[in-house]
């Protein structure tokens, strides 16, 4: 290969959207959209290119230290690629705080990029719905939040076989930490952090990890055991008189009791393990998991980050809100045969006559114009080659309809319709073909 001409693959981590793959991402947004909608929820946006103090404030270690893309810009300001859409939106909130009408119900689909290493169901730039309540303290929001989740999963024709809700508390994770352990703040972010990952090494490690982070052994033996324990046998490992007073386990019990009333709480479980890898997670966290035995992960989750706004002055507006991305999606999709047949939205098309006169070209423009002013999405095939060919054509694009027309048709005002699937024509009325076709 000429190693002077240029590659044609796209950048590493990112993607291509030829025609098939965006029906599947057209299927997906749309999906979401309508959801969220039906939900009360308005949609905005906002620039991808942000201030880079938004994300490294807020957004967690990770992330930005070997994430974020980010550069000074020609004016030698600190900018960044957005990597998740939730500190830009709260920055839009804080921006116009006293004139928004709250509580807020917003939802967002957006592109991000994370520098980290590309593999199946994770890319370096990747779309996400965001869909964020603001302004509700009470459980009744996330109450709200989880309806929508499951909604937008059964919209895709997901059940509770196929995925689970596994959610906790920051504020748990607080109580066994800091009000029982008494770790210090550094030695609390840092147990944070390995707890996110315990799920990815043994006990052994887990806990030569914490002991090597300057946590006792005998602390660390506690925070494996509440790694391991259930809602009903939380105080088996954090004292009774502390769990009592804790905030996040009266929100949790009261979530529990809402998703039972609802017959929800079969799509969700507890799970101490969860535990986020944001520094803005303030209260409840969850994350939605794959059940497919082959594809056994996270594929998205939310948080309260009730305190997040806080950043940008002196605020009082509580939040709750997840994040779903379209590439563990569509794995989840593909994974469990959720994906309809995603054909062109093109309806029919029109040919033209081979070898035929101008008069032939012009009704056939005719006949497409009719067809887009009824709003038949119609291709017109541009020039009068085989007809052989332009079927051809029609039917690998799965367009499921030709217009056939020659100079008979064009004398009798007439088309020959054909039905590309079944292989049957019949003549019909230029005036009819809209109808028909709809």
């Amino acid at each position: 290969m000429n190693s002077n001409y240029l590659s044609a693959q796209p950048y590493k981590g990112a993607r291509d959207f030829y025609p098939e793959e965006m029906r599947l991402r057209n299927y997906i947004f749309s999906t979401w959209k309508k959801a969220c909608e039906r939900f009360g929820f308005e949609e905005y946006d906002f620039p991808v290119l942000e201030n880079l103090e938004v994300f490294a404030s807020k957004s967690g270690e990770e992330i930005v230290n070997t994430q974020l893309f980010s550069f000074e810009d020609k004016g030698g300001r600190s900018v960044a690629i957005r990597p998740e859409l939730t500190p830009s939106t709260v920055r839009m909130i804080a921006a116009r705080y006293p004139e928004l009408q709250k509580p807020i119900k917003w939802f967002m689909i957006g592109n991000n990029w994370r520098f980290e290493k590309p593999q199946k169901g994770r890319g370096r730039e990747f779309y996400q719905l965001e869909a964020n309540i603001f302004g509700v303290p009470e459980v009744s929001a996330d109450l709200e939040i989880f309806s929508l989740i499951i909604t937008i999963m059964q919209e895709f024709k997901a059940d509770e076989s196929m995925y689970r809700i596994y959610f906790s508390d920051r504020r748990i994770i607080t109580a066994l930490l800091n009000d029982y352990l008494k770790l210090s703040d550094d030695q609390q972010l840092t147990a944070r952090r390995l707890m996110d990952k315990r799920k990815k090494v043994s006990a052994e490690e887990f806990e030569e990890m914490l002991t090597e982070a300057g946590i006792t052994q005998a602390a660390a033996r506690d925070i494996e055991a509440f790694m391991n324990t259930t809602f009903e046998s939380l105080d088996k490992v954090i004292p009774t008189n502390i769990l009592q007073q804790n905030e996040g386990y009266a929100n949790l019990k009261a979530l529990t009791v809402a998703l039972t009333k609802r017959d929800l709480i079969k799509y969700c479980e507890f799970d101490p393990a969860i535990i986020r890898g944001f520094d803005y997670s303030d209260g409840l966290v969850y994350e939605v998991f794959d059940k497919n035995p082959e594809n056994k992960r996270s594929m998205f989750g939310g948080e309260r980050f009730d305190r997040l706004i806080n950043i940008y002055g002196k605020f009082d507006l509580a939040a709750t809100g997840f994040a779903m991305g379209d590439i563990t999606l569509g794995e989840f999709l593909k994974g469990w045969n959720l994906l309809p047949e995603l054909v062109t939205k093109t309806k029919v098309l029109v040919t033209q006559f081979p070898g035929g006169s101008t008069e032939l070209t012009e009704y056939a423009y005719e006949v497409a114009s009719k067809l887009r002013a009824t709003g038949v999405n119609t291709d017109l095939y541009p020039a009068p080659d085989k007809l052989d060919k332009q079927l051809k054509y029609a039917d690998k694009k799965g367009i499921p309809y030709a217009v056939i027309a020659g100079e008979e048709e064009q004398k009798n005002q007439t088309v020959m319709l054909k039905d590309l699937r079944t292989k049957e024509q019949k003549a019909i009325s230029l005036e009819e073909i809209a109808k028909v076709i709809s």
